[in-house]
């Protein structure tokens, strides 16, 4: 009994003194065996987490506990694993809500907001964009040449480069696209009237609809924050999980502290007591 105390004193004494390994090969053994020999860890790592992060998180833990003998080390890891589970249980949520934010999710639910859902008028994913305002900039400049310049000047291609050189300006781009002169790319339309009619229109209707995305924004955004709560079933469970994790880190550290306090108070007084008191004690 008294060799065994007297081992035990000095174990101890020798294990709150050391300083550790030295050498970078030193530390990386030290970390790789911790992961090796731990009660938990050879379970604990699933296929897509990173070893190396518990064992910086277990080493630490180490560090900050100081831990001496088998029953303390073994409750510090039990604080390791519980810390490392409630990391991967941040982990599920995010990727919960990642998952119910996915661009697809959110275009369905603001269709369904908007009561647009399988209409000729059901969003798409570029309408939970910000509006291009440069490009609006040009859409209202063309609708406001149009209105400005005078009806029978619209069918002729010199008085619409004289009065409306934006709409002309497009009609060149819109001509040298298809690799057509003036002539023949107006041929495919009833009249040039015809064509900048159709430009306008088109273009009134991308102004209308800048103007509805603001609201459509706001209510893509409230969608979205609304996804980022979890709902029913799986909230309940990850709170329990939660709960349970919490229980387990508090018993788990009060343990240890009580542990600590029996070796420091107790154990150790009671080993001076029985004449083993090591020289190099201060």
């Amino acid at each position: 009994m008294n060799n065994t105390l007297a081992q035990l004193k000095a174990n101890q004494t020798n294990a709150q003194k050391s300083t550790g390994p030295v050498t970078e090969e030193g530390k990386k053994t030290v970390a790789n065996n911790a992961l090796k020999h731990g009660l938990f860890s050879k379970q604990l790592i699933l296929k897509n987490e990173n070893e190396t992060d518990y064992q910086l998180l277990h080493n630490g833990l180490q560090c900050e506990l100081k831990p001496v003998g088998t029953l303390e080390q073994s409750l510090v890891e039990r604080i390791a694993v519980t810390l490392w589970r409630q990391r991967r249980l941040v982990n599920s949520e995010t990727a919960h809500i990642n998952l119910s934010n996915q661009e697809p999710k959110i275009l369905k639910l603001v269709n369904s907001e908007l009561d647009l859902s399988y209409t000729s008028k059901e969003l798409k994913a570029e309408d939970l964009t910000n509006f291009d305002q440069e490009q609006l900039k040009i859409y209202k400049a063309v609708v406001e040449e149009f209105e400005k310049i005078d009806d029978d000047k619209v069918n002729v291609l010199t008085e619409v480069k004289a009065y409306a050189p934006l709409i002309y300006q497009t009609l060149a781009e819109e001509a040298e696209t298809d690799e057509e002169s003036f002539n023949d790319y107006i041929k495919n339309f009833a009249s040039l009237r015809e064509w900048i009619e159709d430009l306008v229109d088109f273009y009134q209707s991308q102004i209308k609809i800048a103007q509805q995305r603001p609201l459509i924004l706001e209510i893509a955004s409230s969608v979205q924050n609304k996804q980022s709560i979890l709902q029913g079933k799986l909230r309940d469970a990850l709170a329990k999980y939660q709960l349970m994790l919490d229980n387990e880190l508090y018993k788990a550290i009060k343990t240890l502290r009580e542990t600590q306090t029996w070796r420091l108070d107790i154990l150790e007084p009671m080993t001076e007591k029985n004449g083993f008191v090591l020289e190099n004690k201060s």
